[in-house]
């Protein structure tokens, strides 16, 4: 098979997935009809007892609306040429991700209720909801991988930047390192801290689950790894390291086509804060308003991280990516 035809078999997988997952559910399901009550659990109230109920099959049936929505939005990122392989899977991932959680969850709590004869005894899905978490991410990375990677060299630069780009002086044999530090704005750790304070709240005065404290656990994680960057600029090029020091996101110094500074808005531009990809297509690291430093690669693609002095370290970026090509 040829390479063209190879990579559009493995983006239809991409997209058949959700669809697959939850087919494979509804016939689980279908199987264990005659070891589930006519009527089973849904739902459960705060105090873990089960006060929903539906016909188990046709339950099952409606998480199809999930894996048939992640479908068409992975149809739309693959044929949204603007997003990059990284942000393809991303997207992708977090798609079939959200539509395996859906069905493994009611899968899950459904296997429960097998041989039960009064679905009110039904036990509370919060093992099943672990599960199901453990097999989304578990699925959504395998989907996102299911899309190829650009060739080798695809998004390097060939010429230097262009002549109106700015500059910083370099004496020959020069170097040179820029580094700043960028976090997030005070709404937003607002935003993160209050959530998980109400969170975890709730739980304390038992309004809510024990499991829900997996929440204000979840938000904590979000605001270490995404809530502040270490960004450098040197002869290997950007590179922005979050406080654990994983992940970390670069920009190859030969993949520098042009490095500038732009004003960004988070919620118009990206709708929110964090790593983003923006409605055009632009991806980076979106911590607060303002003055970002903005990349563009040698395939057109633009990296943006939003840090003070954006401007020393664009022009930085562009001399050392003129040197090098020159």
């Amino acid at each position: 098979m040829s390479g063209r035809g190879n990579r559009r078999l493995r983006e239809l997988a991409a997209g058949a997935a959700p669809v697959a997952g939850w087919a494979v559910g509804v016939a689980l399901v279908a199987s264990w009809t005659a070891e589930l009550p006519a009527r089973v659990a849904v739902h459960w109230g705060p105090d873990g007892r089960a006060d929903g109920f539906g016909g188990p099959v046709s339950t099952v049936l409606l998480t199809g609306v999930v894996a048939g929505l992640a479908a068409l939005a992975t149809a739309g990122v693959l044929r949204a040429r603007r997003f990059a392989v990284p942000e393809r899977r991303l997207l992708v991932g977090s798609a079939a991700g959200t539509a395996f959680f859906c069905v493994a969850l009611l899968v899950g709590a459904l296997a429960g209720q097998r041989g039960l004869a009064d679905p009110a005894a039904a036990p509370s899905p919060t093992v099943p909801a672990l599960v199901a978490a453990v097999l989304a991410v578990a699925g959504g990375a395998v989907v996102a991988r299911l899309l190829p990677a650009d060739p080798p060299g695809a998004a390097h630069a060939r010429t230097a930047p262009p002549a109106t780009a700015p500059r910083l002086p370099l004496a020959e044999g020069e170097r040179a390192v820029w580094s700043g530090f960028t976090t997030m704005q005070p709404a937003g750790l607002a935003v993160l801290v209050t959530t998980g304070l109400v969170l975890g709240g709730l739980v304390v005065v038992g309004v809510a689950p024990v499991p829900l404290l997996l929440a204000p656990a979840l938000l904590l994680v979000i605001g270490l790894v995404v809530g502040s960057a270490r960004v450098w600029v040197d002869e290997r090029g950007l590179t922005v390291r979050s406080p654990l020091g994983r992940p970390t996101w670069s920009v190859p110094l030969a993949e520098v086509a042009e490095a500038g500074v732009t004003d960004v808005r988070p919620f118009r531009e990206f709708g929110g804060w964090g790593y983003r990809v923006g409605r055009d297509g632009r991806a980076g690291i979106v911590l607060r308003a303002g003055e970002a430093l903005e990349v563009t690669r040698g395939d057109g693609r633009r990296f943006v991280v939003t840090v003070p002095g954006a401007a020393q370290a664009a022009a930085l970026l562009n001399s050392l990516a003129t040197r090098q090509r020159t």
